[in-house]
Formats: structure tokens, C-alpha cells, sequence
């Protein structure tokens, strides 16, 4: 579940006031920051969409429940999830699953409507955050987390192994590329 909030994002800038938001049969609001966002798409993120494969759900912000975010595994008494969420998401009361947004949080949902608030998980980070190398090259997970461990060395063996042919270079490219996502400045 996580891998829709990371690399989190580097904006700084105001959650309120909720700004009204529409996309097709969907109305809400999303958060003021993302709402002046050039990276705000049908009501998620696409800034990391090259690196991740994927969109990203928008940053509302902390919730204002206290607990641990580290993650676990949710179930209830109908639902066993693959899915992890914050520790202190677990017995909330605002937690929910449906078959459209799936498990989401709907504190504060007079204000946010069909756009959802995100889970909210705190100052934890995933080991390693999937980022993807552009078509054709091949990208492993080792790639994520040797740039996660700041390990140039490791990174340039695993690339030339995976992507036989490319220069040591350009394995140096992706790597500080890598780096520029994982520090916030990609």
C-alpha cells in the first residue's frame, strides 16, 4: 500500500483551505499545495509517474491521530489484505476499504469528498522505494536499494550485469538520477 506515497513529496506548502476539485463523475476537494501543482492529475500526483510507473496519492498532511506508522498488515473480520498500513490505521475508526478506492481513510470527508484523504504515514520510509530506469533498460529492486544505500559501486555492478552492454557512465547517470528522486530534487 505504501508504494502509493513514496518518494513523498518535496513540495512544501499550505494543505488548507481544501481547494473544490472535479474529474468526471468524482467532486471533492484536494489540498491548496496540490491544487497549484503542475503534477496534480485526475485528483493524484504524477511527479514520480517515469520513475515509479505509477501515480501517487496527494499529500493532505498528518491526520492528527496519534500512533505508530510503521507498517502491518490489515485485516478485519471479512478481510485478509496483502496490503500494509500504518500501525495506527489498524483500529481506526476512519479507516475503510471499497472496491473503487480500496483501503482509504475517511476522516475529514465532508471536506474532502470523493478525493480522499491519504494515509497518513508519518516519518516512517520503506526501505526501498521501486524506482524504474526508462524503457529498455532492465531495473531490479537491488537498483532501488543500492541508491537508497547510497552504494555507487553496487549500483554500477548490478546495472552492468542486468543491462550488459551499457558503459559505466551511463550506469553513473542513473545512479545520481536515482539520488536526485531519493533526495527530494527529482
Amino acid at each position: 500500500m505504501h508504494h502509493r506515497y513514496f518518494p513523498s513529496c518535496p513540495v512544501d506548502g499550505p494543505i488548507e483551505p481544501p481547494v473544490p476539485f472535479g474529474h468526471m463523475a468524482s467532486s471533492g476537494a484536494v489540498p491548496k499545495k496540490c491544487s497549484e501543482c503542475r503534477h496534480l492529475f485526475e485528483g493524484e500526483c504524477i511527479r514520480y509517474l517515469d520513475e515509479v510507473g505509477h501515480l501517487l496519492h496527494l499529500d493532505h498532511g498528518p491526520c492528527g491521530v496519534d500512533g505508530p506508522t510503521d507498517p502491518v498488515r490489515w485485516e478485519d473480520d471479512l478481510i485478509a489484505s496483502k496490503a500494509e498500513v500504518p500501525r495506527k490505521c489498524v483500529n481506526c475508526v476512519f479507516l475503510a476499504v471499497d472496491r473503487i478506492h480500496g483501503i482509504h481513510c475517511t476522516k475529514d470527508a465532508d471536506k474532502w469528498g470523493d478525493f480522499h484523504r491519504g494515509l497518513d504515514w508519518g516519518a516512517w520510509e520503506p526501505e526501498c522505494i521501486h524506482l524504474e530506469l526508462p524503457l529498455p533498460k532492465v531495473t531490479t529492486k537491488a537498483l532501488s536499494l543500492f541508491a537508497r544505500q547510497n552504494d555507487v559501486m553496487a549500483f554500477i555492478n548490478e546495472h552492468r550485469r542486468i543491462n550488459p552492454g551499457l558503459s559505466v557512465e551511463e550506469a553513473k547517470a542513473d545512479f545520481a538520477h536515482f539520488r536526485s528522486i531519493l533526495d527530494g530534487r527529482g
